[in-house]
Parts: structure tokens; sequence; C-alpha cells
């Protein structure tokens, strides 16, 4: 018997230059130009099990549509009630370590994406619980807005795993997530 993959937490978000995931209103309007699929989320995505995210990057995804990814298991994180967009969506109230132990049991075919907002990532990253941080910078100073990496983000060493310029202008940056007391080698 072969021993089981255990899926590694994925943090892959597009940012502003200066490190925003959205306007102040929420908005992410400054992506439209671009299209995901041209710089690798289709791959991405393939390699995804299960999506984890917060209750107002859900809500923001059911605005634009239908709901993108009903075929992934996807937990929403909230204290509050909400009605599940799909059968494979789920709502949580668990405290983060319970729920990413359950993600590493249930999730057999993929990894997991913790999608979206910086409240869930840095909730992530302070637990330990990110291996990697997949972003893809985008060239537009948005000025003010909601923060990534903002107060409250835990100091974090990290490697350098790929970078590549697309001809939009678009960088991916793709870091490890180094254990502490870990080399950088």
């Amino acid at each position: 018997m072969t021993a089981r993959h255990r899926p590694r937490f994925r943090l892959y978000m597009a940012i502003s230059l200066d490190g925003f995931v959205a306007s102040r209103d929420g908005s992410v309007r400054w992506l439209e130009p671009y299209d995901a699929y041209q710089v690798g989320f289709g791959e991405f995505l393939a390699t995804v099990g299960s999506i984890v995210m917060g209750r107002r990057s859900y809500e923001q995804m059911l605005g634009f549509g239908p709901w993108p990814y009903a075929d992934t298991h996807t937990v929403v994180m909230s204290r509050i009630a909400l009605r599940p967009a799909t059968p494979d969506t789920e709502v949580s109230a668990e405290p983060l370590e319970t729920l990413a132990d359950r993600l590493v049991r249930e999730t057999t075919d993929g990894d997991v994406w913790v999608f979206g907002g910086g409240e869930v990532a840095r909730a992530f990253l302070a637990a330990g619980r990110l291996d990697t941080l997949e972003l893809c910078v985008v060239p537009i100073l948005v000025g003010d807005g909601i923060a990534l990496f903002g107060s409250g983000t835990p100091a974090s060493n990290l490697r350098l795993t790929m970078s590549r310029q697309y001809s939009n202008g678009l960088v991916r940056l793709d870091y490890d997530i180094l254990v502490p007391g870990t080399s950088n080698q």
C-alpha cells in the first residue's frame, strides 16, 4: 500500500503591486483587464482538491454569477450561518487548526487552495498551515484597500521557487514557506 499524498495548503491569488487584494470597497475591478487563464490559473486549478475561503470572499464570488467551482469541495469559514451555493460547498465555524486537520484527512485528490482575503491568509500563515504563497503581481497601484500582508502578519521566512513574467505585465512569484530554523537553500 502506498502512502497517501498530504495535500499542500497553497495561497494562490492576484495582488496589486502595492500589496492589495481588493480596493477599499472590496472591489476587484482592477483585475478585469487580465485573463487569469493566460497566466496559469487553469493549470493551478487542475491541482486543487479543496478550497477554503472566508465568508466575504464567498459572498463576493456569488455576486459574479454562477458558482465557478461547483465540482470542487469548498469550505467557507464563517461564524454566521450561510446557504451553500452547491452540494460541494459547506460552511464551517471550526477553529482553523481543526478545519486544516480535517482537510488533510479528507482531501484525497489535490491540494487545498486557501482562497482570497487577507484575514484568511494571515490566519493560515499565523497557524503555520500554509505551505506556499503563489502570487500573481498585477502592474497596478490600487493606492488603498484590503492588504494581503498587513498588520498582524507573522514574520515568515520564504524561499523563491519560481518566477515568471508574462507579456501582459503580470509577474508570478511562488514561494515555499520555510519552517523556522530551516535554511533558504
